[in-house]
């Protein structure tokens, strides 16, 4: 009974000095350490009341800190598509040195032919293409007898080059011309050398007025018209290109 009293007063004394140190310091926050203290204090005491020995095991737990991470975002990269800019030509048309009818002619290409694309010129609507048949290795293609494909629009818009002075076509060579009249009528014919390699064509003209149009390379005319006998009528024949001075052989006829 002694050992139990003692025991007993022991923690009646330990009691008493924690509600002391409580007591005192009312206005101090109570610490982690300070609240363990007061819960081993109590056990003990409960297990005093009991009269038993039983070990005490404390056991702190920690809370693991969660850090919360979003994803960063990802851009999507966009690769552009390329495709070779390529022409394809729709009927025969003319190839030439420049964007417009005032530059010489280099290649005439045939419908369903494929060049690539290397340069433009918006205003006159021409293309320019590699072109192995020409003596340049490029020229230039109106865009209205074309079809272009690919990625065309990346390809550069160029400044035309400059004009070349050009001389007018020959004169054509008359070789054999001669008339004859009958019954009111004439019947007139004219033979001629094409002497010239860039004529557009041959004009034929009666008292000023043209009568007829012929292609380039055209050698030849014949024609009859009304004519009394002692009347006249004067020839004559023009090669001609665009832009380009005209030349004439004049011929003089009189039934």
């Amino acid at each position: 009974m002694k050992h139990k009293s003692k025991v007993s007063l022991a923690v009646l004394v330990l009691i008493v000095a924690i509600l002391a140190c409580t007591v005192l310091g009312t206005n101090q926050p109570i610490s982690v350490n300070d609240q363990a203290a007061t819960v081993i204090a109590a056990t003990l005491q409960a297990q005093t009341q009991n009269s038993g020995d039983v070990p005490i095991t404390a056991t702190a737990s920690v809370t693991p800190a969660i850090t919360s991470t979003s994803p960063s975002a990802s851009t999507p990269t966009i690769t552009p598509t390329y495709s070779t800019p390529m022409l394809t030509v729709l009927e025969q048309t003319n190839c030439r040195e420049g964007p417009g009818q005032d530059y010489e002619v280099l290649f005439t290409y045939l419908a369903k032919k494929k060049l690539e694309i290397v340069g433009r010129y918006d205003p006159n609507n021409f293309w320019l293409v590699k072109s192995p048949e020409s003596q340049t290795g490029t020229c230039w293609l109106w865009g209205e007898y074309v079809e272009v494909t690919g990625s065309y629009w990346v390809v550069p818009t160029l400044t035309p080059p400059p004009t070349a002075t050009i001389a007018p076509p020959l004169a054509p060579s008359i070789q054999n011309w001669d008339f004859s009249c009958s019954g009111g009528n004439m019947t007139f014919h004219m033979e001629w050398e094409d002497r010239a390699t860039n004529e557009t064509g041959y004009r034929v003209f009666r008292e000023g007025q043209m009568v007829v149009e012929l292609p380039a390379n055209a050698t030849s005319y014949t024609e009859t018209i009304p004519l009394l006998a002692g009347e006249s009528a004067t020839y004559y024949l023009q090669v001609y290109a665009p832009s380009r001075k005209e030349n004439n052989s004049v011929m003089n006829l009189t039934c």
